[in-house]
């Protein structure tokens, strides 16, 4: 937990510095052969050799930036799961150990392959005798966070679900808890990473200020979820 914060606070320093950056660009003037312009002179189509204009540009950045921000929502979230599952396997906890919420997401991650299109009956089988054998073992149970999460797919629904399926109820009354600005930096995420939109047209309408506000939202929803968290560790809640 301690490198988790470590490393979260890191980036939420690099994501405030990248905003800080900007808007140097909005403001700062620049000197261009002994003359001091702005930078969108600049950029300014026919007075310069750059092909972008200055507002492309900004697009481009704030694009990257909806990038920073959904990284840092899924570091968090795989993270914190992740810091439950090794308290799970540092203390050699069994199928019977876990409390009722870990152990089905447990079985429902063995049974994962065999949703597969390509999977048949035998598989369901293999994978059910999997299931059986680890628990008249008593096996440490080993699970992982790209396992059980939705991948690609982080907003304010799935979240709340994630935590919920390990028996954890996370503060939906909050004033932080913001599904919509969630729910709109992963569909910016997901269409850039798929290449349905370009970076100069992804956030297009949203301003600097707007990216400070959602900032501001999800990094104080984020860190009420790390004391959420760490409390239902240093409970040991994962335990039946």
């Amino acid at each position: 937990m301690i490198a988790l914060k470590g490393t979260y606070e890191n980036r939420k320093k690099e994501i405030n510095n990248f905003i800080e950056l900007m808007k140097f660009f909005e403001g700062k003037k620049i000197r261009v052969e002994e003359n001091e312009i702005s930078f969108d002179e600049f950029f300014y189509e026919g007075e310069t050799q750059i092909a972008l204009s200055y507002q492309e540009l900004i697009n481009i950045l704030k694009s990257n930036l909806s990038l920073m921000i959904y990284n840092i929502i899924e570091y968090t979230v795989s993270g914190l799961v992740d810091c439950i599952y090794d308290e799970i396997r540092v203390h050699s906890l069994a199928y019977i150990d876990v409390n009722e919420s870990i152990r089905k997401l447990w079985r429902k991650t063995i049974l994962k392959s065999a949703r597969d299109p390509g999977a048949n009956f035998n598989t369901f089988l293999k994978k059910n005798e999997e299931i059986i054998n680890h628990i008249l073992l008593n096996a440490t149970l080993d699970i992982h966070a790209k396992e059980s999460l939705p991948a690609g797919n982080l907003d304010g629904i799935s979240i709340k679900e994630t935590f919920e399926s390990h028996g954890i109820q996370i503060s939906t009354n909050s004033p932080n808890f913001r599904p919509d600005i969630l729910g709109n930096i992963k569909t910016s995420r997901n269409k850039l990473a798929h290449g349905g939109v370009s970076f100069v047209d992804a956030v297009r309408d949203d301003s600097i200020q707007d990216f400070e506000k959602y900032v501001r939202f999800i990094t104080l929803f984020l860190e009420e979820l790390i004391e959420t968290v760490g409390e239902y560790i240093q409970r040991e809640c994962y335990r039946i």
